[in-house]
């Protein structure tokens, strides 16, 4: 809701089309997603709600609900000719994000936590709100007097992301969220390496099939940061 305000004050804007996802999982979603139709309606905003259908997981349900929302709403931009996708990701999500991140992997690709951009089945997907806190945001809906609803599994400690709110300290999300900026920073820098090296080193035989050099895999065991580097070309190949 928040995104949305924010979006609407900086009119005009070529095409502006909202998408509320119900994924049906508990009693007052679709109410919900009807407010924010009708929030829309009053800004002559166009609105459609997308419906998660079909038998519901039992586990990993946040992580499967997320790759069906992200799947719905990449569909209905695809279908419809809408090049980028917004959505409301805050510094809050970030460093949740990456606590948990850190706990399966040291990768800085994925320490680099939520991208500022990335894409989803071909849909460009834009955070624009990656350095705003979450209740600063709520600040801004009280200050224009927009209600908004909370999601009641932000609360539940079943969830590992809601425990992990619940740890963090005032001053550690700046701190995370940086930590992603290093780490997204180093990535990308090992992804131009990576590049450069594989057109420096791979010879094209046809299309489809890259040859490399025998004599450039000798030893990578004891050479981390080059073996890195080779795999992340012989993955971008």
């Amino acid at each position: 809701m928040a995104m949305l305000h924010l979006v609407v004050q900086q009119r005009p804007i070529t095409s502006l089309v909202v998408l509320t996802v119900d994924h049906g999982l508990r009693d007052g979603s679709r109410a919900e997603a009807e407010q924010v139709a009708r929030f829309c309606a009053a800004l002559c905003v166009e609105h459609h709600i997308l419906t998660w259908t079909g038998e519901k997981p039992r586990t990993g349900i946040q992580a499967k609900a997320r790759a069906a929302r992200y799947d719905l709403l990449a569909g209905w931009c695809l279908s419809h000719g809408i090049a980028a996708l917004l959505t409301a990701h805050t510094m809050d999500d970030q460093a949740e994000t990456v606590v948990m991140r850190k706990m399966r992997t040291d990768s800085m690709k994925s320490l680099a936590g939520i991208w500022p951009e990335s894409r989803w089945n071909g849909i460009r997907v834009v955070r624009p709100l990656l350095r705003s806190r979450r209740e600063e945001l709520r600040g801004v809906l009280r200050q224009a007097g927009v209600t908004w609803s909370d999601d009641p599994a932000n609360t539940n400690p079943v969830f590992e992301r809601v425990r992990v709110r619940a740890a963090l300290a005032e001053d550690d999300v700046a701190r995370l969220a940086a930590v992603a900026e290093e780490a997204r920073t180093k990535a990308n820098t090992l992804a131009a390496v990576a590049a450069a090296w594989l057109r420096s080193q791979a010879v094209v035989e046809t299309v489809g099939l890259l040859r490399l050099p025998r004599s450039l895999f000798a030893g990578l065991a004891a050479k981390a940061e080059m073996a890195e580097i080779v795999c992340r070309a012989v993955h971008m190949a």
